[in-house]
């Protein structure tokens, strides 16, 4: 039986980052969410910056995504996921221009809840060195 926190994650993968549905980030992650990115200079603090950087850095930047797991672990009011993600037509990344290349990356993304159920914090730790030898990237410049 899949427990409420590993629910919500799931469903935040399908509904915001897979659906592209940016604006539902409030019904997973709560009013005061913390959110580390690889692909963000800072912190990403609430749901009004989160949903924004979700748009840039995720949903607007590639045609469709595909997310599927490998591995899910929970303890407590932590959830980890081992996940693989396949974009397709991406448009930039890193300031390259990609003319709708297709790419794929795994991650380990961390998950912290609160007493309601709601994602307080999101760690995202990424395959990005993948993802620049696919797409053919000097990420030396």
């Amino acid at each position: 039986m899949t427990s409420k926190q590993v629910q919500v994650v799931k469903d935040y993968f399908k509904h915001c980052v897979d659906g592209k549905q940016t604006h539902r980030v409030g019904e997973y992650f709560s009013e005061d969410t913390m959110i580390h990115r690889p692909d963000c200079n800072k912190i990403i603090n609430g749901l009004v910056e989160f949903e924004a950087m979700l748009k840039v850095h995720v949903t607007d930047r590639y045609q469709s995504l595909e997310t599927t797991f490998q591995k899910i672990v929970e303890e407590g009011d932590q959830v980890v996921v081992a996940l693989t993600h396949r974009a397709k037509g991406a448009d930039e990344w890193k300031g390259y221009t990609l003319n709708n290349e297709n790419v794929t990356w795994t991650s380990l993304t961390y998950f912290r809840f609160n007493e309601q159920g709601k994602v307080v914090e999101e760690i995202v730790e990424r395959n990005e060195l993948s993802m620049a030898l696919q797409l053919g990237l000097n990420l030396t410049r």
